[in-house]
């Protein structure tokens, strides 16, 4: 049952919230993180919340976010003093590392906020309630062939990086229409009409999304939870749900992925360490943004702000 979580979380969250503590730190000892720095490249922070607001609220990773703003700094976009532009403009899979590192902390929360509401608060309506077999199942089914998806295609795949930004162009623009679609063709979708359980022919796609989903966030740092946000709507499941089963299989997969970039040295630490205050600050208020806003227009928002990001990114 899913109050049996309950006493396992609130062991959990701290530890959690330490370990990332411990990793924020480890990460700012190694960097060359100064104040002129900090006071050239201040706007990552704001970055970070915006980021981290559109993935904890909608399933949607925050690399939608990041790597256009990252794509605009190479491109001239955004004017930033001269003596920082060796730090602050990124090649596109310096890009995707530093939208790894970003998405580590900011999801983390989110993936905690939506832990506690549904598990220790037990927030879901009377309506939206699903076992936690149900939920264990939607997460762990992609897990299975995502994370090894992702790892096989960080290994084996080698992307030329202007070839990847021109991928990431396209596949950014189809999916903030396909949300857009999504979320106006579910916008009157009754309560009785909700599924709370899985079956096993939705356990064969969900593994299908895994491989997908783990291949496409190898290369862009988003798209599983994407992928997995959009079809639990589609196949009826309660919003809170679906947001929360793609934040917590997103969270898995970027912690995972983060270390490809990591020991390959492209993970631009200076940004990170801006950014991630920022990313921290925006998971904890995305829920509650959520429920002020309501899903239908937080998605709409977030899927016209991915919109206007790719075409800014086709037009450049």
């Amino acid at each position: 049952m899913i109050s049996a979580m309950k006493p396992l979380l609130k062991v959990w969250i701290p530890i959690h919230l330490a370990l990332l503590l411990a990793a924020y730190l480890a990460l700012f000892w190694q960097s060359a993180l100064t104040a002129e720095v900090l006071a050239g490249l201040w706007f990552f922070f704001p970055v970070g919340i915006m980021g981290a607001i559109i993935a904890n609220a909608t399933g949607t990773g925050g690399g939608v976010v990041f790597v256009p703003v990252f794509a605009a700094l190479q491109d001239g976009g955004i004017m930033i003093p001269p003596e920082l532009l060796q730090i602050a403009t990124l090649k596109p899979e310096e890009s995707v590392a530093v939208s790894f590192t970003i998405q580590c902390f900011g999801m983390s929360i989110g993936a905690l906020t939506w832990a506690h509401a549904i598990f220790v608060k037990d927030s879901l309506a009377w309506d939206e309630k699903v076992s936690s077999q149900t939920l264990a199942a939607l997460t762990f089914a992609p897990l299975a062939t995502g994370i090894p998806a992702l790892l096989l295609t960080q290994a084996f795949v080698d992307v030329e990086g202007d070839q990847l930004i021109v991928w990431f162009k396209f596949f950014s623009l189809a999916l903030g229409i396909t949300l857009l679609i999504f979320t106006w063709l579910q916008r009157r979708q009754a309560a009785k009409d909700r599924k709370v359980w899985v079956s096993p022919g939705e356990l064969w796609v969900l593994l299908g999304l895994g491989i997908i989903g783990g291949a496409v966030t190898a290369l862009f740092s988003v798209g599983i939870g994407e992928f997995l946000a959009i079809y639990l709507i589609l196949r009826r499941f309660p919003t809170k749900v679906a947001i929360a089963v793609a934040v917590w299989v997103s969270v898995i997969c970027v912690i995972t992925g983060f270390w490809d970039g990591y020991f390959a040295g492209l993970v631009r630490l200076e940004i990170a360490l801006i950014a991630v205050p920022g990313a921290i600050v925006g998971g904890f208020l995305a829920k509650g943004i959520a429920q002020v806003l309501g899903s239908l227009w937080l998605k709409t928002l977030a899927s016209l702000w991915i919109i206007a990001s790719s075409v800014y990114l086709l037009a450049t």
